[in-house]
């Protein structure tokens, strides 16, 4: 008997067991993965409705539309209301596949799109032809919810599970009368008192497994690959539950399967299917353009706007007139349409509504993707699979390494779920941080969004993340060869920004001498895109090969739009061959790019333009005790400079360059100039430091005491400590983050135990502590309306980084414990996951 469900997220497959099952899905789902009867579908033409908002019905006559008022302004014309148009489709249906419904998804797409739209039906509404059997059939007309016997929602021969939605046994003309909003309610309040009732009654389930299964195609050699579960959540349970073995249907087989419709993928669809291969793209929402339509961000900051970036821009542009339709502003609607018709034109494919959280492997090479949606779980078969996730997710779950939240830093940057308001424009947010990755985490978001937003037409369907889980790539980018313009022979995307850093940076050049908001220039290399000891798989996007801090320059949308179709291009080479994405002729690609416009033409005789000289090291040695000029290029080669600036320390005449050398030296972990920076840090009087802040963050992200602090702990020298306690003991609540920061990071460098006690003193003063969101009504209390809110995330990181240097400096009466142990419980995934990662350093 069912006794709980298998579902599918980000983080990969869990088991629920539960005593009783409400299949509430609209199709039932879960009923017929169990193996419940029911009536078979039938082939041949199908009757969907779908409704669209805003603009004129369309014009086509072949489909019947009905135009109702809504209650809401019409932004085209403010005096009137929103017009939404019910179309009535006739569509031809080959069977129930989910490949069928997605197909006619997108012919009822294309016949009923407008310029003037401003919202859609986010999928095909259909009375479903082929209910469920149930213990007894329901025979008569409607007479209302309450009238209905309730046997005719539990499936023949499966006991413990109710069916809530129209593929109850009850004729179709019922259904439709049902499945309204205030009859399903009523019904649903009816099913969940029985399913209660019942679930009083009954044993908790015993030998719980996932039963095997034969599916009717095999497919012979690769294996699923999943990514492993989340190891820091802590309050979650580490059973579970036997799998037997089960094969996993073949619903399709494609050349090229880009998983994400996003910035990047949906333009490496495009490129792929206009390259001539067969082409899938799989998006979990259900439009295409991520976060520049289905987040809202529809507007370019900076990025290099050339190749395919600047057709897409004259592509939606020609759509016509409107007032977020000019240069670097595009309405949503229009620009996720372009994407549709263009995919459509090639030849590619698009399922709507579909995770894919698994990977086929076939030894190191991945030979295609694991999906799920409402109609359950099946295999794509590819040669090149593009992750275009945003998040590795496809890369993680092949076991690629990848890198996000650990012990050593908690740094994220900012980011937030943004209201809608119909026909509005850009919209940005920077007010949390979210692991996309993590459900809880999604759901604290989406709850606190529509708390924060209630009197808003809805919210954004995408959250605006910046920073994402990234692989380790065989190159990883760094922001040193971002500042010092380095060139690759292998580059296939020129991204253009600057370090619009959304929150605090960690890299040691942003703590001596950070950029300024000038834009820079930057190479990406192809090697970046794939992940180490991977094969049959790019990566584009946030999930790439960078250090945290260089993510900033490399992110800008028309960069990702024209690095997605420059992999979307690659992989159609790849399947035409059979290389392996290694073997990829680079400069066949980057030759092809140079014709569109994507790359200039000196890409194809560029080299690796470092090591640098040593010429050059010397020549900034001499400029850097000028405001630090040159520092990135001292901290590119750390054996190489080492030696020539404690010399240059050791004969400086001036204190000032003196202090420079030995900020330097310390930055690098070298004692030669301990006593200097000692008595720099002694004699200096707190000075101005930094408040959190996200939304328009550049520069340093502390002061200038902050930093000689950090250099100072980083010497790990002996006569640092008292300095550093001194300042610590003059420190009081209500300063600035970075200043705790800068102490925190400096004492636990050192560990020295004589640190505890001063740390403990400054964590029991008022206002230090308690900042943790151990739950969703705590969250929603302390939630501030300010849509860029720095307050909430200034408080918890100063506690969280004075917490975690008292448990590294062996902690005083387990404050730092208690206080780490609350944060691993937080609903904020990036805090719970940071805090769990500390913890673990030590054993109780």
């Amino acid at each position: 008997r069912p006794a709980g469900v298998v579902f599918t997220d980000k983080a990969g497959r869990h088991a629920l067991p539960a005593k009783v099952v409400i299949d509430a899905t609209w199709r039932a789902a879960v009923a017929r993965a169990a193996g419940a009867s029911a009536q078979p579908y039938p082939a041949g033409e199908q009757t969907f409705q779908r409704v669209v908002v805003g603009g004129p019905a369309a014009g086509d006559l072949a489909i019947g539309a009905r135009t109702l008022q809504t209650a809401m302004p019409d932004p085209a014309a403010p005096m009137k209301n929103c017009p939404a148009h019910l179309y009535t489709l006739s569509l031809s249906m080959k069977n129930s596949s989910f490949p069928a419904f997605a197909a006619a998804e997108q012919r009822a797409r294309d016949m009923t799109w407008t310029r003037g739209q401003l919202d859609a039906s986010e999928t095909l509404f259909q009375v479903p032809p082929d209910p469920m059997r149930g213990r007894r059939s329901f025979e008569g007309p409607w007479t209302g919810p309450d009238r209905l016997d309730l046997d005719a929602f539990r499936p023949r021969g499966l006991d413990r599970m109710f069916i809530a939605g129209p593929c109850a046994d009850v004729p179709r003309t019922v259904a439709a009368r049902l499945v309204r909003p205030l009859n399903m309610l009523a019904l649903g309040e009816r099913i969940g008192h029985a399913a209660a009732t019942e679930a009083r009654t009954v044993a908790d389930p015993d030998g719980v497994h996932l039963p095997a299964a034969t599916p009717d195609r095999r497919f012979a050699g690769p294996r699923v690959a999943s990514p492993k579960l989340p190891t820091f959540r802590p309050d979650r349970p580490n059973e579970t539950v036997p799998a037997r073995a089960r094969a996993v249907p073949i619903w399709a087989e494609y050349d090229v399967v880009v998983v994400g419709g996003g910035t990047g993928g949906a333009p490496a669809g495009i490129s792929a299917a206009r390259a001539g291969a067969k082409t899938l793209v799989v998006e979990l929402l259900h439009g295409l353009g991520g976060v520049g339509t289905m987040g809202l961000i529809s507007s370019y900051y900076h990025g290099n706007r050339v190749g395919f970036t600047a057709e897409i821009d004259a592509g939606v542009a020609a759509f016509g007139e409107h007032p977020h339709n000019r240069p670097g502003r595009w309405n949503v609607e229009w620009k996720m349409e372009w994407y549709r018709k263009e995919l459509r034109k090639a030849g590619a494919d698009i399922w709507f509504g579909t995770l894919a959280a698994e990977a086929l492997l076939d030894g190191h090479r991945v030979r295609g993707v694991v999906v799920a949606n409402e109609q359950g779980r099946g295999a794509v078969l590819a040669k090149v699979v593009i992750d275009a996730t945003g998040n590795a997710g496809v890369a993680a779950a092949a076991g690629a390494p990848c890198v996000f939240i650990g012990a050593d830093h908690v740094a994220l940057q900012g980011t937030g779920l943004p209201p809608r308001a119909l026909g509005a424009g850009y919209t940005n947010t920077d007010y949390t941080f979210i692991d996309d990755t993590d459900t809880r985490d999604i759901w604290r978001s989406f709850v606190m969004a529509r708390a924060r937003f209630s009197e808003d037409y809805d919210l954004g369907q995408l959250i605006d993340t910046r920073e994402r889980r990234r692989i380790i790539g065989d190159f990883v980018i760094d922001p040193l060869d971002i500042w010092n313009h380095r060139t690759y022979p292998d580059t296939i995307v020129v991204a253009r920004s600057n370090f619009d850093t959304h929150g605090f940076t960690v890299h040691p050049v942003f703590a001596i001498r950070p950029p300024d908001r000038a834009d820079i220039d930057v190479d990406v290399p192809y090697r970046a895109l794939l992940p180490k000891g991977i094969d049959g798989l790019v990566v584009i996007g946030l999930g790439v090969s960078a250090q945290r801090d260089a993510v900033p320059v490399i992110r800008m949308q028309p960069d990702i739009q024209n690095q997605g179709y420059a992999m979307g291009r690659a992989a159609a080479m790849l399947a035409k061959t059979g290389a392996s994405t290694r073997e990829l002729d680079v400069k066949d690609l980057q030759k092809h790019l140079v014709e569109i416009g994507n790359l200039p033409p000196r890409v194809l005789t560029d080299t690796d333009s470092f090591p640098l000289p040593d010429e050059r090291i010397h020549e900034a040695i001499d400029r850097v005790v000028k405001d630090y000029t040159d520092i990135q290029v001292l901290l590119v080669d750390p054996e190489r400079a080492l030696p020539p600036l404690r010399r240059a320390y050791a004969a400086a005449q001036d204190p000032n360059d003196g202090l420079v050398y030995a900020h330097i030296l310390g930055m690098f972990g070298d004692a030669t100039g301990a006593e200097t920076l000692a008595r720099a840090v002694a004699d200096a009087e707190w000075d101005a430091g930094w408040r959190y802040t996200g939304m328009g963050q550049f520069g340093p992200s502390m002061s200038r005491l902050d930093s000689l602090i950090m250099a100072l702990g980083r010497t790990r020298d002996p006569r640092a400590l008292e300095p550093i306690l001194g300042k610590l003991r003059t420190l009081g609540p209500g300063r600035e983050f970075s200043h705790y920061r800068a102490l925190a990071v400096a004492l636990e460098t050192l560990a020295d135990p004589r640190a505890a006690r001063p740390l403990y003193d400054l964590l029991r003063q008022p206002g230090m502590t308690g900042h943790a969101l151990l739950d969703i009504h705590q969250a929603l209390a302390r939630q501030p309306k300010s849509p860029t809110d720095t307050s909430t995330r200034e408080k918890s990181l100063s506690e969280l980084h004075l917490a975690r240097a008292l448990f590294r400096c062996g902690d005083f009466n387990r404050l730092g414990r208690s206080i780490l142990e609350q944060y691993a419980h937080d609903l904020r995934a990036a805090y719970a996951q940071h805090a769990a990662a500390v913890l673990q350093e030590r054993t109780p």
